[in-house]
């Protein structure tokens, strides 16, 4: 009765090296997942603000040079200007325009104001001497904002928008006799961003210094205005952050603070470029990261079964002999050999039986 309950006292050897095992495991899983979780997080997180700020930077930058192809196109057509008649000109200003979906009128204005020579004659002898274009341009490049159209340049009902591009063309003298200018299509400037910047997995905004937005490529026309990175592109101040914006998701955005390529006439314009926060999920690091502690386990647990085998079963069958030798049974000692302590608690019991039953 005493040895029963001493028995039912003390755990077995095989549950003591299992739970000791277990224990063990736990505790590295438990350990391996905090330090590999935060270090995904902060890999991630790292990984994100890198990629909103590269693509973010190429999106900008195609942008600008695709401005700058028609800002090429207007420099060389200004110089080709000179000494050429109306005709010519006309037809070189319509090639330009062709389509109207880039841009949607070009056209060439006197000293005083007056448009002289335009595409599909749009204009001809109209008084555009307020216009920026005009007043900017007599005085050298000039790259204007967006503007409403003028209503001889409006569609039906369509409420159409610009931005400008001027020049100055000389005479052969090179004195001034008038501005060229282009009006870009706005509607062609949004597709274009929308494309190129969700081909990019982002979303882009841009902001001209006085706080307008220019495009925008999300769809939506909830204001940013209070946003950080809203005020750094007013300002013209490079940023990249993480930032909860008014649809309550947090994104990583960066602030690129001017758009421009090679002599292209400063816009004013900075871009805001976000990427969801969860754009680059750690759901399939975490999933590798659980097979792999299953297999571990696996693996460890078949390990802890051919050890209980080799090493703890043979002291489990010298713990059966011992208590057979105990209650004066005639058996013969088992002989442990996989261990030098197996081997002498063996010799131990088999004495034990020697003394008890000579």
């Amino acid at each position: 009765m005493t040895n029963k309950r001493a028995r039912s006292g003390y755990p077995s050897l095989v549950v003591a090296v299992c739970g000791f095992v277990a224990l063990g495991g736990l505790i590295a899983v438990l350990t391996a997942w905090s330090f590999v979780g935060q270090r995904l997080e902060e890999s991630r997180d790292a990984a994100l603000a890198e990629a909103v700020s590269v693509r973010g930077k190429g999106v900008a930058l195609e942008f600008a040079r695709e401005l700058y192809q028609d800002w090429r196109n207007l420099r060389v057509i200004a110089v080709d200007m000179t000494g050429r008649g109306e005709p010519a000109i006309r037809t070189a200003l319509d090639m330009v325009v062709a389509g109207e979906e880039r841009i949607s009128w070009a056209g060439l204005a006197s000293v005083d104001g007056t448009v002289l020579t335009a595409s599909s004659s749009m204009l001809e002898g109209t008084d555009v001497s307020s216009s920026p274009w005009f007043r900017n341009g007599l005085g050298g490049d000039f790259a204007g904002d967006v503007h409403q159209a003028d209503l001889s340049l409006a569609s039906g009902n369509e409420q159409r928008r610009f931005l400008d591009m001027a020049t100055p063309v000389t005479d052969e003298s090179g004195e001034v006799e008038g501005v060229l200018a282009f009006h870009i299509n706005h509607q062609w400037v949004e597709q274009y961003l929308k494309e190129s910047a969700h081909s990019m997995g982002l979303d882009v905004y841009v902001i001209d210094r006085t706080g307008s937005l220019v495009a925008r490529t999300d769809g939506l026309s909830e204001p940013i205005d209070k946003l950080q990175s809203f005020r750094s592109a007013m300002a013209g101040a490079r940023q990249t952050g993480v930032e909860t914006w008014p649809d309550g998701t947090t994104y990583f955005t960066t602030v690129i603070p001017d758009l421009s390529y090679a002599d292209l006439p400063a816009f004013g314009w900075s871009m805001i470029a976000r990427v969801n926060n969860s754009a680059h999920p750690i759901g399939d690091f975490t999933n590798v990261f659980i097979a792999y502690f299953v297999t571990l386990g696996i693996v460890l647990a078949a390990l802890t079964a051919l050890f209980i085998l080799i090493f703890v079963r043979p002291f489990r069958k010298l713990a059966n002999t011992a208590r057979a030798v105990m209650r004066g049974e005639d058996i013969y000692p088992y002989e442990a050999k996989t261990t030098a302590e197996a081997n002498v608690l063996s010799a131990a019991v088999a004495r034990l039986q020697n003394v008890l039953h000579p």
